[in-house]
């Protein structure tokens, strides 16, 4: 939003099919995430192909306009009240510096009982100070608190003293990762070619970060093959399995294939069975791997929570499990509203009965790798102290935190400020010979 706010002026009529854009949606869009569990990215994917005569400018502005929105719905919906656009507004206001053109044109239409300050430099803690301050004076307000920005129930199944940091984390945008395939300095000094900046991460050598919200494809089109759009904590999941050159793997909740295609990257001259649920998904992790010219990975509908394990045995297998996607909750800000903690229980029971049926075709001497998008204690140590207790013939393995080079004891939680990025854990897991 501060970019478009130094840009030359935009036309009334543009400003105004803003103000008008963002009238039209988010009601609908504010009952079908809260209400409903659709999620926010696929409604506004949706609506866009529906609306072919909106222009990039257009699509940028919904996209950030939308995620500030639910970024901030617990205080400027359940506790201050407001209407969807007088959210919309404020919520832009609590991370930006500047209200852009589009945001002051919203501002007029609006009837809003207090001033609207922009409060982007200031940190969480800061805003809330500050709002407390301006609402003071309302009738029946409840002053707000940082724990209103997520579910009444996030403490009882995340680490107390880790909950606060979590918060904070999910009140700002990360950046995005890509994994580079040749040399990341190529990467980067093609993005400063196109004005772009970004930045080489200084333990992971392939990760690259850029800005959020840049179309990479559009950018580096020239450079397709040479870079893969992988969170930074994803990527620490392949460097922390470390597959051998020629070794044969399973990925057995392949999904489109990020992890998959790093692994084949990493050992080259290997193979790589990648399992689904979702045909779909399937699909398009065979297109991604013609695109980078993988040959080693081959597909198959499989349901690893139900399906027979296969008689075959794997050096090592992959468990990219479902899970509740806690730690992604600041690039999906919406998800935090359509989750519950019936869902981190019903996802740490599933995750489980993965692992005990997946588990019989590591070869012994293999590898087990679960990994989780979270940070749920039932998702991440539970699951691991469950399964390790049935298993005897299984343990963790050390390995080094890529992050850091510092040594673990077989399993890493990352948290979203670690990245920045993604909340993951993985925990690497040797079968005894």
């Amino acid at each position: 939003m501060d970019k478009d706010s130094q840009q030359k002026p935009l036309p009334e009529k543009v400003v105004r099919r803003h103000a008008e854009l963002l009238e039209e949606i988010l009601p609908g869009f504010s009952t079908l995430v809260i209400d409903e569990g659709r999620p926010a990215d696929l409604l506004l994917q949706s609506f866009l192909r529906s609306r072919r005569e909106l222009g990039s400018r257009d699509r940028r502005f919904l996209a950030q306009a939308v995620f500030s929105y639910f970024r901030w719905y617990g205080w400027t919906v359940h506790k201050i009240g407001l209407n969807p656009s007088e959210a919309c507004l404020l919520g832009n206001a609590l991370e930006s510096t500047a209200l852009s053109q589009s945001f002051h044109y919203l501002e007029k239409r609006l009837n809003l009982p207090f001033p609207v300050e922009c409060m982007g430099g200031l940190t969480p803690e800061q805003k809330c100070e500050r709002l407390n301050a301006l609402l003071a004076d309302l009738e029946d307000f409840q002053p707000l608190e940082l724990n209103d920005l997520v579910l009444p129930e996030f403490g009882s199944v995340v680490d107390p003293q880790k909950a606060e940091a979590c918060i904070r984390s999910f009140q700002q945008r990360p950046p995005a990762w890509i994994r580079t395939r040749s040399d990341a300095e190529t990467i980067t000094t093609a993005l400063a070619e196109k004005g772009v900046s970004s930045g080489m991460h200084d333990k992971v050598e392939a990760a690259v970060s850029v800005d959020p919200g840049i179309s990479l494809q559009h950018l580096l089109g020239d450079y397709s093959g040479q870079f893969v759009v992988q969170d930074l904590a994803s990527q620490c999941v392949g460097l922390i399995a470390d597959p051998k050159e020629g070794s044969d793997w399973w990925d057995c909740c392949a999904g489109a294939g990020g992890k998959s295609l790093h692994l084949a990257d990493l050992m080259r001259d290997g193979k790589i069975l990648s399992t689904d649920v979702r045909i779909p998904a399937l699909k398009e992790l065979k297109k991604r791997a013609r695109k980078y010219g993988i040959r080693g990975i081959r597909t198959q509908p499989f349901n690893a929570t139900t399906d027979e394990p296969f008689t075959k045995l794997f050096d090592g297998v992959l468990v990219d499990a479902p899970c509740s996607g806690w730690g992604t909750w600041n690039r999906n800000p919406d998800a935090r509203w359509r989750s519950s903690r019936r869902d981190v229980i019903q996802c740490a029971t599933r995750q489980l009965k993965i692992l005990n049926n997946v588990k019989w075709c590591v070869k012994p001497g293999g590898l087990l790798i679960y990994a989780v998008c979270t940070f749920t204690r039932p998702e991440t140590e539970e699951v691991v102290m469950n399964f390790l207790d049935q298993h005897d013939d299984f343990k963790p393995e050390p390995f080094l935190n890529p992050l850091t080079g510092e040594q673990t004891d077989g399993q890493l939680q990352i948290w979203p400020w670690e990245c920045p990025g993604d909340g993951m854990f993985i925990t690497r897991l040797r079968r005894a010979e």
